[in-house]
């Protein structure tokens, strides 16, 4: 992997848009859990009894927001992960912005991104497991 000139700035500049629609996910989430006492309702589960990839994924985002990083984890690994990746891309588009030059974007040669797409259906395919075991 190379670092690279950043070549449009669109990617860096929609952090500032997803940001505050994550946080406004994130305080509707809250609000929706209370009223589940906690507990989120995954149609998957309850129709089939089979837990899908990204069960206990709104659990695991509000377990982020206490700050809690372990019970994240033990609730969807995966989605706790995507979250904390999100977050450091938006720290990195706060900071580019301000300085111009972290203005840089990787560039992946073909055996890289291949690695990288196998990794994230391999961590999918874990996830997954992992889910249906937890909620067995």
């Amino acid at each position: 992997m190379r670092w690279e000139p950043e070549r449009d700035s669109l990617p860096r500049l929609l952090a500032f848009v997803y940001a505050p629609l994550a946080v406004a996910l994130w305080w509707a989430a809250r609000r929706l859990m209370q009223a589940y006492d906690g507990r989120g309702v995954c149609a998957l589960l309850e129709t089939t009894g089979v837990a899908c990839p990204t069960c206990g994924g709104t659990r695991a985002v509000l377990a982020l927001g206490r700050g809690d990083l372990t019970g994240a984890v033990v609730e969807n690994p995966l989605v706790a992960a995507g979250a904390v990746l999100l977050a450091l891309w938006f720290l990195h588009a706060a900071a580019a912005t301000a300085l111009p030059r972290l203005r840089v974007t990787p560039h992946l040669s073909a055996v890289e991104a291949r690695g990288l797409r196998m990794a994230a259906a391999a961590a999918f395919a874990v996830t997954w497991v992992y889910e249906i075991i937890r909620q067995a």
